[in-house]
């Protein structure tokens, strides 16, 4: 039984670094982009000469700051929630209804990482590249895989964290 537990707390640790991890990439390239927007906006205003290639480096940039903050909003319970409803509930009804919406998250966000996988090998099957820097777009697809699946794992656990309080 305490190997169980122990393993247990390995994989919530694991869960833990890998959600920190990808929450400090996209804090990186929030900071990126705000340097990208900041030298974009004055060449264009200062020397009439914008960034090339600011749009795309924006929009891969975004890929990281949504999908890298997911799991770390999830393990923060940072999420916006409306529960003025739920809260007049029993408790074991309230478990139940949060055990069956991280589920279908769950089941929604790992759909997202598989198609986002699949995808992402098409795409690198046919070597698309970015329009105007020439920059292979496979990768960005990884990221949201990488995003989703740490997301839905992470939701995963809030199954199983609800169901334990509506057996309680």
């Amino acid at each position: 039984m305490q190997l169980q537990q122990s393993k247990e707390g390995v994989a919530a640790r694991v869960l833990r670094g890998a959600a920190i991890a990808a929450c400090a990439v996209a804090v990186a390239a929030l900071a990126a982009l705000v340097v990208v927007t900041a030298v974009d906006v004055a060449g264009r205003y200062l020397f009439n000469k914008p960034l090339f290639g600011a749009v795309e480096l924006s929009e891969f940039l975004l890929v990281f700051i949504g999908f890298g903050g997911l799991a770390y909003a999830e393990l923060r319970d940072a999420h916006i929630t409306v529960d003025f409803f739920v809260t007049v509930l029993p408790r074991r009804v309230q478990a139940l209804l949060e055990s069956m919406a991280a589920l279908l998250g769950s089941l929604f966000w790992g759909f997202v990482a598989w198609r986002a996988l699949d995808h992402g090998e098409q795409i690198l099957e046919a070597a698309e590249v970015s329009i105007n820097l020439a920059v292979p777009t496979y990768p960005f697809y990884l990221a949201v895989a990488c995003g989703s699946i740490l997301y839905a794992l992470l939701l995963a656990r809030r199954v199983v964290r609800a169901l334990r309080v509506e057996t309680a």
